[in-house]
């Protein structure tokens, strides 16, 4: 969770010496100090008052629902300021010859005193009540009905006060070790009485949330080992939220409080690594916080909310959508991260953009995309925003808030450029206006990028979507290695060390066994079903992928592999050639004209995009993926997938493409059900794909048709062809190598 300074008291008005105490009441917040002044200041950190309770170092402060605030001190004293918003009268309530380090007032508004022999003074309207004894010096306590939680460096005493004696009887409940401070947290029920109670590990570095029940004789739920690198001086909770401070000047959020762990939302550092925070309050919204510093300031700490949302974008695998907002400033955002893997090829996305509702695209773009407007020459490169939700629209506005951000400070100190810059967004806000169309072009070497098609499920003829491979710098980048790559080379030493090893034969020592020359005839490879351990790409569990080589009558040999997974019930299958690519590409035309040819065996290679010429339905080569089916397996599979890639944005869709997507629906279910005559059209660049013929005889089969054809040069170029070379490759390296020698 993100965490923001938002305000510190500036240097004239804060605290000579530390800042020791801080309370919020009545959308003010009351610092003491160890120059014995207390300051009143709005919630926004404007002075309001000072006053001068004590002389000495002010070690505790508390604040009743009237409105008195009570102070202890170095001094031996407890003083009572009766209101100080008007008034600057101040009552002595006790002097004596201890250090009094700790004050708490209950609900009830009793206040109640530690000090540092170990006794621990109730007051009722200002008077004694009641003293106990808990022997242990006494920094930090918490009250709640007639159970009193006090704590030094050792252990945490549960002392309960015996209801209706006149004496003040009191019996220990319980002792758990720990160290101060400690605080109520967690929610609380209508009786006063909190779920949990939170102190910190003896070492002063971790948390231990306790649960607070007197049946269970108060049990840890959970301790968190080192929350901080530095002791931590510093603790308060409201609601769900526990904060922590301390040396290093780190404050750090905390909630799912009652889990079997805490989850850390967020932190925020203060100032210097010199700083060290000595008390906390919290604000009226349980996301302020505000942090007294040894510095003698008072600094406003705000944590936002973000929202977390994981789900699924076809063609977008799964996503993290979040969503941050701060109720104080109004500031808010959203991004989103990738939450399965990267695509196995980077991503090109072209659209032009010539109508207002090519604005409203809808458009999800990762951290590692680039987006270029070539008209106006600009760019976003790769890094410097976050991944987002948005739209064309958004895109350009976004762009147009980060140039005129800092304008007014540019204006002023670099005006030459700040005109410039203000000649640049006029143009960027021209686009919009769309005086003439442009062009936006996406490319994210992830491949997990996404631009909404508004005609689906027909062709977008304003987009055009390539596939390319990644460098080994950009594999890089997404963090991407080969094991050559992270191996650990040896050093010298073993090398030699292993050279004096036994060789050990390789039959022996492989874990996949070579095969020797006709130990395995091809035809028996053929017929066997090869198994290798893998994990479920969807719960990670470890299962098993079935392989199996076989030959499609009057086609090929093709790779069939299946995996099923035990665990989430998973079911896969893909198909991939068994040869190379094809001298030539193909086209296939086959008429579906009911359940006749629903039984046609189908081999779609990943290269392979699908027309459904009386739908106008296009899905582009790697939709589907390589698959071995039928043709009402292909429609099925059709339909699945244009589901689920319109489903993203489907609830936001207007009526016209809603009534589209439900007439197209109702075409394509008409022609499975076998009612609708339909034709697709594949076509193949590699060559790789196959629809069986219905004639065994030979004859040709009326309802298919093949057309073979040269690929294009961009084709080949996609393919990686054009620069593929399987004849004498050996040349050019052997001329170069003599031109090299001539030159010297």
């Amino acid at each position: 969770m993100p965490a923001t300074v938002q305000n510190v008291t500036g240097d004239s008005d804060k605290h000579s010496s530390d800042t020791t105490a801080v309370q919020f009441y009545n959308d003010h917040v009351f610092s003491a100090g160890g120059d014995g002044k207390v300051k009143v200041w709005t919630k926004d950190l404007r002075l309001v008052k000072e006053l001068t309770p004590h002389e000495a170092y002010i070690y505790a402060m508390a604040i009743d629902s009237k409105g008195q605030l009570y102070t202890s001190s170095c001094d031996g004293t407890i003083k009572c300021l009766t209101n100080p918003f008007t008034s600057d009268e101040c009552k002595e309530l006790l002097k004596c010859k201890d250090e009094i380090e700790c004050l708490f007032v209950d609900p009830k508004d009793n206040l109640y005193s530690g000090d540092d022999k170990g006794i621990i003074t109730q007051w009722i309207n200002h008077r004694i009540k009641y003293k106990f004894n808990v022997v242990e010096q006494v920094r930090s306590m918490a009250i709640q009905n007639n159970i009193i939680y006090s704590i030094r460096d050792n252990d945490l005493t549960v002392t309960e006060i015996i209801e209706g004696s006149a004496s003040g009887r009191f019996m220990t409940k319980a002792s758990i070790p720990g160290r101060y401070p400690v605080r109520l947290c967690g929610g609380c029920s209508e009786d006063g009485v909190y779920k949990n109670v939170a102190i910190l590990t003896r070492d002063g570095l971790g948390i231990t949330m306790i649960r607070n029940s007197k049946q269970e004789q108060y049990p840890v739920t959970w301790t968190k080992e080192n929350a901080h690198n530095m002791i931590i001086n510093a603790m308060n909770a409201k609601d769900e939220y526990l904060y922590t401070a301390g040396y290093g000047g780190i404050i750090k959020q905390w909630s799912e409080l009652d889990a079997k762990e805490p989850k850390l939302n967020g932190d925020v550092v203060l100032g210097s690594n010199g700083i060290c925070i000595n008390a906390i309050a919290i604000g009226a919204d349980k996301t302020h916080v505000y942090a007294g510093c040894s510095d003698g300031s008072l600094q406003l700490v705000e944590f936002g909310i973000t929202r977390l949302l994981l789900t699924q974008i076809p063609f977008y695998k799964e996503v993290v959508i979040m969503s941050f907002s701060c109720d104080h400033c109004g500031y808010d955002n959203n991004e989103i991260q990738p939450g399965g893997e990267i695509a196995p090829k980077g991503i090109e996305i072209r659209t032009e953009i010539v109508t207002p509702r090519d604005l409203n695209r809808r458009v999800v773009k990762s951290d590692f995309s680039s987006i270029r407007i070539k008209e106006i020459d600009f760019e976003i490169p790769t890094g410097s925003q976050k991944g987002e939700v948005t739209t064309v629209e958004g895109i350009i506005d976004r762009v147009v808030r980060g140039l005129d951000q800092d304008q007014p400070v540019r204006r002023i100190q670099h005006p030459e450029a700040a005109e410039q810059i203000d000649t640049f967004i006029s143009k960027l806000q021209t686009l919009k206006e769309l005086d003439r169309p442009f062009t936006l072009t996406i490319s994210d070497i992830s491949g997990n990028s996404f631009v909404e098609n508004p005609n689906a499920p027909h062709k977008d003829p304003a987009s055009t979507i390539s596939y390319f491979q990644r460098t080994k710098e950009q594999n890089h980048i997404l963090g991407i290695f080969t094991h050559e790559e992270v191996a650990d080379k040896p050093g010298n030493d073993v090398v030699e060390e292993s050279s004096k090893l036994e060789t050990v034969p390789e039959e022996v020592d492989s874990l996949l066994k070579p095969i020797h020359e006709g130990a395995w005839p091809l035809e028996e490879l053929q017929g066997e079903v090869l198994q290798f351990q893998t994990n479920c790409p969807d719960c990670a569990a470890p299962c098993d992928t079935n392989m199996k080589v076989t030959t499609v009558p009057h086609f090929k040999e093709v790779v069939i592999m299946a995996t099923v997974c035990d665990n989430c019930g998973l079911r896969t299958n893909e198909v991939k050639p068994g040869g190379g690519i094809e001298e030539q590409g193909v086209k296939i035309e086959v008429t579906v004209r009911g359940r006749i040819d629903f039984a046609r065996d189908v081999l779609k290679s990943e290269s392979c995009s699908l027309h459904i010429r009386e739908l106008e339905c296009e899905v582009g080569a790697g939709a589907l993926g390589g698959r071995f089916t039928t043709i009402e397996g292909l429609l099925t599979a059709i339909r699945e997938q244009l589901v689920e890639s319109t489903g993203m944005f489907m609830d936001s869709n207007d009526a016209e493409t809603k009534e589209r997507m439900d007439k197209f629906f109702g075409q394509l279910d008409a022609a499975i059900d076998g009612n609708k005559q339909l034709t697709i059209v594949m076509d193949d660049p590699t060559g790789n794909s196959y629809v069986q013929s219905l004639n065994d005889d030979g004859t040709p089969d009326t309802a298919l048709r093949i057309i073979r054809y040269h690929r294009s040069h961009e084709q080949n170029e996609e393919l990686g062809l054009n620069d593929m070379k399987t004849e004498n490759y050996g040349e050019e390296e052997t001329i170069e190598e003599t031109e090299n020698k001539e030159d010297c």
